[in-house]
């Protein structure tokens, strides 16, 4: 029989050691954990103070998952050698792997600062981080660690994406270019600069870079879809379409690429077409804002309200902080009449954000109509402090002047709303009946009454078109009233 390992004189006891632990070393190198676990069990049974072969060995247990085995042998190794930082760092990614990220962050910060100069330890902290949702960390270990490996591909890549998130577009397309200088092949780092480069303004470089990708890999629906994008953003809707239809092609539970595909048709006044695209990504995505906003104003243009309706009130239920839905929602409650519940909306959107500038507006429309004029004052006038060219508020006002026998103060603001109209600053294409209305009453005040006749007319046609039959009334009422007929 063969003398075993133990029954080696001491002066052979530490060649085999290191012998064992180099061969656990290879096999861990070629993958082969479980052999190089033996040949480190080994060398721990021949010297069972080897607080380094303990750490490897808790390194191949680690890559096999057995995080228990992992964990006693770092704990060993610690107990031999109290201060050793690799262990410790060890440690940090057991309980990192095990999404313990408090007691992983913990330890990492102590093998930090038992070895402040272990580029891997910050690496595994900025991790943590990552999972802890502390994005100032990540980028103040990615910093140490860029600062001393400049090359370091992991961190500049950890980097860029955690400026991308934070939204500092600039820095995060410079980290990108720095990554590609590396990795020129990577198609991700392509895409995201894309984006960077598209929120910035520059779709000619958000172009350049989503045709790059795609030349790199064909296959990915979703650089269709952001190239698509990018193309209607450039007029292009001929090809972003077809870049939609590839996207949903490769990928055909895409739901925002039938988003995309709606605003083409929308753009085209094609609703039967836009509300199918709304549908379809609906289905695949119930809780898809954009497709509800999208199918809300189609079902808007053509007068079907409480279908609309439903749309906004599914929205809110979503995100019961989305202050668009509430805007637009109060708008067909308005068009329904309902002025209390309107007013309701407008009040929720003030106490998310009191400054507002359609709540505020429609708000004081709806206290004019319903005889709290000095409320609807202070609601205009914060309109007009927030858009000085909202000429809608600045005749809504004046008009509430002129019923308050304040005639220099309704003059001033009537002849306001005419010089910014004059200039083309205010936004007439955007202007709802109410506008018209309070425009067309200011005309008639100034004398004007020709003019006032045919706008007041143009402000019931729109009412009408838009099915805002309690204020078409008030309107014709309006006309009739002042023998404007």
């Amino acid at each position: 029989m063969q003398p075993s390992l133990l029954d080696l004189p001491k002066s052979q006891v530490s060649t085999q050691v290191q012998k064992l632990c180099q061969q656990g070393s290879d096999c861990a190198f070629r993958g082969e954990h479980d052999r190089a676990i033996v040949y480190y069990s080994q060398a721990i049974a021949l010297n069972p103070n080897l607080e380094l072969a303990y750490c490897d060995r808790a390194k191949s247990s680690i890559e096999l998952k057995d995080y228990q085995q992992a964990e006693n042998d770092y704990k060993a190794a610690l107990k031999i050698s109290p201060a050793l930082a690799i262990a410790n760092g060890g440690l940090a990614q057991i309980y990192y792997r095990q999404q313990d990220y408090q007691t992983a962050l913990a330890i990492c910060n102590v093998a930090i600062q038992r070895d402040p100069e272990n580029i891997e330890f910050y690496h595994c902290r900025a991790l943590i981080n990552k999972k802890l949702g502390d994005r100032e960390r990540i980028l103040f270990d990615c910093k140490f660690i860029l600062e001393h490996q400049p090359s370091n591909t992991d961190a500049r890549w950890l980097n860029a994406r955690t400026h991308f998130q934070m939204g500092n577009h600039k820095l995060a397309s410079f980290n990108f270019s720095q990554y590609l200088n590396l990795r020129s092949d990577d198609v991700y780092a392509y895409y995201y600069r894309g984006i960077c480069a598209e929120r910035l303004g520059n779709r000619s470089e958000a172009l350049a870079d989503l045709n790059k990708a795609i030349d790199i890999q064909d296959n990915l629906a979703i650089l269709y879809r952001r190239r698509g994008r990018i193309r209607q953003q450039l007029g292009d809707f001929t090809g972003a379409m077809t870049d939609y239809d590839l996207a949903i092609c490769l990928d055909p539970q895409m739901a925002q690429a039938y988003t995309n595909r709606a605003d083409i048709y929308i753009n085209r006044g094609d609703y039967p077409q836009a509300l199918a695209q709304c549908n379809k990504a609906l289905s695949l995505n119930s809780q898809l804002v954009n497709a509800h906003y999208q199918r809300g104003m189609i079902h808007t243009e053509v007068g079907n309200l409480h279908a609309a309706l439903a749309d906004y009130h599914r929205i809110i239920q979503i995100n019961p902080l989305d202050i668009n839905a509430y805007v637009q929602r109060s708008w067909i409650y308005f068009r329904h009449g309902e002025y209390a519940t309107t007013m309701a909306d407008c009040e929720k959107v003030l106490s998310i954000d009191r400054n507002s500038v359609p709540a505020n507006y429609l708000l004081g429309v709806v206290q004019s109509l319903s005889g709290f004029k000095q409320e609807a004052i202070f609601n205009f006038t914060k309109v007009v402090n927030a858009e000085p060219s909202f000429i809608c508020a600045l005749y809504h006002r004046g008009l509430l002047h002129h019923d308050l026998k304040q005639e220099d103060k309704a003059m001033s603001d009537f002849k306001l709303a005419q010089e910014v109209h004059a200039q083309g600053l205010d936004c007439a294409s955007q202007r709802d009946e109410t506008g018209f209305y309070a425009e067309g009453l200011a005309f008639y005040h100034m004398g004007r009454t020709e003019t006032a006749i045919a706008i007041l007319h143009q402000a019931a046609l729109l009412a009408q078109k838009l099915k805002s039959a309690v204020f078409h009334q008030q309107i014709i009422f309006t006309i009739e009233a002042l023998s404007l007929t």
